[in-house]
C-alpha cells in the first residue's frame, strides 16, 4: 500500500463528507483512510461509521477527547501504508494530490515529499499564494535550509507525505504534551534524519480557514503560559537537532528561532502582566546575545530596521511597553 492518510476527527460533521470525498477519489494511487474520531459530540462519529462500513480501505476508531495528536498516534499505531500523511478533518486534497506526490517520491526515494497549498474561507474565497509549479529534489542539507527559511517547506504536517519506516526508525510521534507547535516540532524531529526531500511546488491541499482572527487570538490569550512554554520546548527541539549539522543550517535555524521568538513577543505585548516573566526576558536576552544575525535577518524575522535597533538595545521593560504602544496603535 502506498499511503495511509490519518484524519482526527472532532466536531467537524459540515466538513467531514466533503474532506473524506476528496480523498476517495484520489487517482492511481493505494491508499487507506484511518478515522480517529476524537470524542466528537456531534454527527462526525457516525458520519465516520457509515464510511467504514460503505469502504473496505477506510477504518475508523473512536477515542475519548484527548486531542489532535493523541488521534494522530492512534491512527499511525495501525497505518500499514509506505507513506503516511496528516489531514485536517475539515480540509480538502485536490484530486491528484496523493498521486503527483507518491510518483515524485518513489522516484526519487524520498523521505519526506511536501506541497504547497490555497487557503479558502468559509464562503468560497481562495488567498492569494506563490506556487512555482515545479519539482524540487533536495539533499538533507538543502532541506533543512528550506525548512528554516520557510522556502516551499510549511510548518504543517499536512503538507507531507512522510515515510513510515523514517518514523518508526526514529521514534517520531506527536507529543500530546504540546497546545501549540505540534506540528512545526513534528517536522523538526523527521527533517532531521531525512536524506532526500522532495517539493512539489503546486497548490494540492485545500485549507479551510475556519473562524475569526480575533477567536484565535482570544486562544492564545486564554493559553498564554502554555503558549510560551511550547514555543521554548521548540527552540530547545531546534537546537538539540542542528547541533551536528552545517553552518549554514545553523544559521538558518537561528533565523528560525529569532522569528518565532519575535513573534510570541508580539503576542504577549497586549498582556503586561508577562512583561516581567523570566521566560520573556530570556527570549530578549537571547536576541540581543544574536544580534549580528537579527541585523542581517531583520526583515525575515518581522522586523522593520528600527524595531531590530531597539529590540537590541533597549532594556526588556521598555522594549515591551514599545510593542504594547505598537499593538495598541
Amino acid at each position: 500500500m502506498d499511503i495511509s492518510v490519518i484524519i482526527p476527527v472532532y466536531n467537524t460533521e459540515k466538513y467531514l463528507l466533503s474532506c473524506i470525498d476528496s480523498i476517495l477519489v484520489q487517482a492511481n494511487v493505494s491508499f487507506e483512510i484511518i478515522l480517529v474520531d476524537d470524542g466528537s459530540s456531534d454527527s462526525s462519529p457516525s458520519i465516520c461509521d457509515t464510511y467504514a462500513n460503505k469502504y473496505d480501505n477506510i477504518k475508523v476508531f473512536h477515542i475519548k477527547n484527548s486531542g489532535p495528536a493523541t488521534a494522530r498516534n492512534e491512527g499511525f499505531k495501525v497505518a500499514k501504508g509506505e507513506y503516511i500523511t496528516f489531514t485536517d478533518s475539515d480540509d480538502r486534497m485536490e484530486p491528484l494530490m496523493l498521486y503527483k506526490m507518491i510518483s515524485a517520491g518513489k522516484k526519487h526515494h524520498a523521505d519526506i515529499i511536501c506541497c504547497n497549498y490555497k487557503e479558502v474561507d468559509e464562503e468560497g474565497h481562495i488567498s492569494d499564494r506563490v506556487y512555482s509549479n515545479q519539482t524540487y529534489i533536495l539533499n538533507h542539507e538543502e532541506a533543512l535550509v528550506h525548512f528554516y527559511s520557510k522556502d516551499k517547506i510549511f510548518s504543517q504536517c499536512w503538507t507531507k507525505l512522510f515515510k513510515r519506516q523514517l518514523l518508526l526508525d526514529h521514534h517520531i510521534e506527536n507529543d500530546p504534551t504540546l497546545r501549540f507547535d505540534e506540528d512545526i516540532i513534528y517536522n523538526i524531529k523527521a527533517f532531521r534524519y531525512a536524506q532526500t526531500t522532495v517539493i512539489i511546488d503546486e497548490p494540492l491541499y485545500e485549507y479551510t480557514l475556519r473562524g475569526n482572527s480575533l477567536a484565535h487570538g482570544e486562544y492564545y490569550i486564554k493559553h498564554t503560559n502554555q503558549y510560551i512554554d511550547d514555543s521554548l520546548k521548540r527552540v530547545q527541539i531546534t537546537q538539540e537537532s542542528v547541533i551536528d549539522e552545517s553552518d549554514i543550517v545553523k544559521e538558518w535555524s537561528n533565523v528560525h528561532i529569532l522569528l518565532y521568538h519575535n513573534q510570541l513577543l508580539g503576542r504577549v505585548a497586549g498582556l503586561p502582566e508577562y512583561h516581567s516573566d523570566k521566560r520573556i526576558k530570556g527570549i530578549l536576552k537571547y536576541m540581543r546575545q544574536n544580534r549580528s544575525t537579527l541585523n542581517k535577518y531583520y526583515k525575515r524575522c518581522g522586523l522593520s530596521r528600527t524595531g531590530m535597533l531597539l529590540i537590541s538595545y533597549l532594556p526588556s521593560r521598555l522594549y515591551m511597553m514599545y510593542r504594547k504602544s505598537k499593538t495598541s496603535a
